[in-house]
């Protein structure tokens, strides 16, 4: 009789709870860490290089990226993008004229240097001057455009410097908008820099900067791809030779950009893009491996990192915007009849994976987020993030930049304050 007793106090105290105030605490995976997947070796014959796909920013292949090293006329790709922007915003045209200085006249002439002759008295276009740029990778020209945009050149290298500022680039050195060695610009060099400095970046820097101007600027490869340019009846070529039909291209890289570097400094570098099995990369080769006289040796570095990319590597799509994934168990809820909750993901998300790996080797958890897995849940209410595994050398902006939220799929009814009450009476007698 008085273990019957004690049993009924502690339901009527347990009830008592009841009456007094519910708490339910939200079920949920807790986080674990996902097994690190390794990248295919790759040799990258420089003395730094990396591989990136264009879309998202994924390091497919990596060599010293973080070391600042000279880049010569590779600079132009930053220059090139600060003047797309400003076409686009307006303070340009394409059919703007635009008078070159007697200093910028001067330089042009100089032809051991990369440049197009420039006539004194003379107005050029903005788009003559973009594809000098471009194409022929012409000294003069940027340095023309450059005071078109900024009003001087050494405002455009403030320009330049707060443009990797705000992407987030670490490791730069900018003193000039042309890439140029400091010691062709008399006293036109940038205030403070030494008198042969060069601009400085690293090869992940180099990569990022390639694929905001891919990215934002795609139109740019209508002229990168281009072989020659003819500039008031003459002709004058690309120093791009992996575009097809030049002396180093290759039938199955369909190479379509983007710059040159070449000083004494920087050896030959070269930053490339090609697409190919529907999907496009960037590549950075930084003083190229080989001999002096081989004019060649950026571009066969180049050519081996992407077909070494493309056969190791594969595009997997892991999740659509919304819709019901494999990969996502559902999730436990509290508070409700019902126990679980199917979610989905909040984007699409491609990622790029050793064809030695598939979508269906991957193992994704999820980490809790602020959002309560206790009902009531409304359809499309955030359950907690995905954590994608770590795959080679990351993104160019971490290890991991590529956040997937988890939604709830439908709504889930709470339970009333009768059914708390009587589902936990029962759970006791039940256990």
């Amino acid at each position: 009789m008085k273990g019957q007793r004690t049993k009924l106090g502690a339901v009527l105290v347990l009830l008592v709870s009841f009456i007094v105030g519910f708490g339910s605490v939200a079920g949920g995976n807790s986080q674990a860490a996902t097994t690190k997947i390794e990248a295919p070796a790759t040799t990258i014959a420089a003395k730094a290089g990396i591989a990136v796909a264009a879309d998202n920013g994924q390091i497919l292949a990596a060599k010293d990226i973080d070391t600042s090293l000279p880049i010569a006329s590779m600079s132009k790709s930053l220059s090139l993008y600060l003047v797309l922007q400003a076409v686009k915003d307006g303070k340009l045209t394409w059919t703007q004229e635009i008078k070159p200085s007697a200093k910028i006249v001067t330089l042009s002439q100089n032809m051991d240097l990369s440049n197009i002759p420039l006539e004194t008295d003379k107005s050029y276009t903005v788009k003559e001057l973009y594809e000098a740029s471009t194409i022929y990778s012409a000294n003069a020209a940027i340095m023309a455009l450059a005071e078109a945009v900024s009003g001087s050149q050494s405002a455009f290298v403030d320009a330049m410097r707060a443009q990797l500022e705000k992407w987030g680039a670490k490791n730069y050195e900018i003193v000039n908008v042309s890439g140029l060695n400091n010691s062709y610009l008399s006293d036109d060099r940038y205030a403070g820099t030494a008198a042969d400095a060069e601009n400085k970046m690293s090869a992940r820097d180099v990569a990022m900067v390639a694929q905001h101007l891919l990215t934002e600027f795609p139109e740019f490869l209508e002229t990168s791809r281009k072989t020659s340019i003819d500039f008031h009846g003459t002709t004058y070529p690309t120093w791009n030779l992996l575009l097809p039909g030049e002396s180093a291209a290759q039938k199955d890289l369909p190479v379509d950009g983007i710059k040159t570097g070449t000083s004494d400094q920087a050896g030959d570098c070269f930053v490339g893009t090609v697409k190919k099995d529907g999907f496009r990369i960037i590549t950075v080769v930084l003083h190229a491996d080989g001999n002096a006289d081989d004019q060649a040796k950026r571009f066969t570095a180049t050519a081996a990192l992407m077909n070494s990319i493309y056969q190791n590597w594969h595009q997997v799509a892991l999740f659509q915007a919304k819709k019901t994934s494999s990969h996502l168990a559902a999730v436990k809820v509290t508070n409700s009849k019902q126990k679980t909750v199917a979610v989905v993901p909040d984007k699409t998300v491609k990622l790029y994976l050793p064809k030695s790996t598939t979508a269906k080797q991957l193992d994704f958890k999820l980490t809790k987020g602020d959002a309560s897995q206790a009902a009531p849940i409304a359809k499309y209410d955030q359950l907690g993030t995905i954590n994608l595994p770590e795959v080679g050398a990351g993104f160019l902006q971490g290890a991991n930049s590529i956040k997937v939220n988890v939604l709830a799929k439908s709504g889930v009814t709470a339970l009333t304050w009768w059914e708390k009450v009587w589902q936990n009476i029962t759970g006791l007698f039940n256990k």
